[in-house]
């Protein structure tokens, strides 16, 4: 079976960004409804908050002159969305406490640690077109997606060595962020990565093995958004053959 990178969606999921709840459904027609004028079906309105669910992003998400996601489409730049993907799932613990940020552990994987992760991952050392991170045992939240109070992300030189690839056109992570820098407003982690991909963050990986998939990871193409709702699926080889 193909592995989906969502979680079902639920009402009580509880905003990651001090936002409530981000998603929320209001009905406009029951189908249960004595009102003869409202017609048979069930019909509702659905709000969501795509940053504290499994999203993309687009470079206008960290650049005021970056690109929204239906650009991407107007701009026939659909490789972002679909094609072969590494996934890369880093061993052991290196979440240490945050220096300044009680409660918090962070991971900053080294260009080292990325190095040796697509390397375990694919056999080679060749910088992946797409590239999906996580770690081999995932810290969980009550829902079982990644903790937001671990955080995963890139060192600067990680980054910079992804993007080195021109053909590098996508990071997805578990975790609900590419960078955290409390109290600053720069983003140095997006805006590398943003100079050749897009990003997909709060992504559910904890079941998928590392290694090589076919991953399909088209979003709603809104106008004008910086980054929108997304539930990427990963395909093996041998699915993929098995329906042609």
């Amino acid at each position: 079976m193909p592995y989906v990178l969502s979680p079902i969606i639920e009402e009580e999921f509880e905003g990651m960004w001090f936002e409530g709840s981000p998603y929320k459904k209001e009905t406009i027609y029951d189908i249960n409804s004595t009102d003869p004028k409202a017609p048979p079906v069930n019909y509702s309105a659905y709000t969501l908050k795509p940053h504290s669910l499994p999203h993309i992003e687009g470079s206008a998400h960290t650049l005021k002159e970056g690109r929204t996601v239906d650009q991407y489409f107007k701009e026939n730049a659909l490789k972002h969305f679909w094609g072969k993907t590494l996934v890369v799932k880093l061993k052991g613990n290196g979440f240490k406490a945050h220096p300044t940020v009680n409660g918090v552990n962070i991971w900053e994987v080294s260009l080292e640690e990325l190095k040796a992760g697509i390397l375990n991952a694919s056999g080679d050392e060749l910088i992946p077109d797409r590239l999906l991170l996580t770690v081999d045992s995932i810290p969980l939240n009550s829902r079982g997606l990644h903790n937001q109070n671990d955080v995963l992300l890139l060192s600067l030189e990680a980054a910079e060595y992804l993007i080195s690839n021109s053909n590098f056109s996508l990071y997805g992570t578990s975790w609900k962020s590419s960078d955290f820098m409390p109290g600053s407003k720069e983003r140095p982690i997006h805006n590398t990565l943003f100079k050749r991909a897009m990003i997909m963050e709060c992504l559910d990986l904890k079941h998928v093995p590392e290694g090589q998939y076919f991953l399909n990871a088209f979003p709603i193409p809104l106008e004008g958004a910086s980054e929108s709702p997304v539930c990427p699926v990963l395909f093996t080889k041998e699915e993929l053959l098995e329906q042609l």
